[in-house]
């Protein structure tokens, strides 16, 4: 078996060419970390709740109590994954009862977010999840 040594001298010396490339893609190592990182922030999923679309025509008062609150982290928050159904608010808005003065919230049965969800924007505007779900 040879030794590299002996194999490697027609390659030639450290001269300006293997500079010149040893410092091109020393250079090429800044961009790829940022690529890296890069998903962090873009991949992010914002705080987020179930969708009530315009065309349901429910008062704004059911609107707001159409997202059921839940008991996460030792705090209250609106809930991301249930609502209540949906076609039984239209009906009591219709019939103008009010939230948990006519109608016992607890009592509605809860259904999955049909219609997609609605993200937060404090945070990010936009990210790969925000742009996913407007394309349902």
């Amino acid at each position: 078996m040879r030794d590299y040594d002996d194999i490697a001298p027609f390659l030639g010396t450290w001269g300006p060419y293997q500079r010149i490339v040893f410092l091109v893609l020393a250079f090429s190592i800044l961009p790829n970390g940022f690529v890296g990182i890069y998903i962090v922030f873009v991949g992010d999923t914002p705080p987020h709740e179930c969708l009530i679309p315009e065309e349901y025509n429910i008062s704004e008062i059911w609107r707001e109590a159409a997202i059921p609150m839940i008991t996460q982290d030792g705090g209250l928050k609106r809930s991301s994954c249930t609502r209540y159904r949906v076609d039984t608010l239209r009906n009591y808005s219709m019939l103008g009862y009010i939230p948990n003065v006519d109608v016992n919230m607890t009592d509605i049965e809860l259904e999955s977010c049909l219609n997609g969800w609605k993200y937060s924007k404090d945070i990010y505007q936009s990210t790969i999840v925000t742009e996913n779900s407007l394309k349902m």
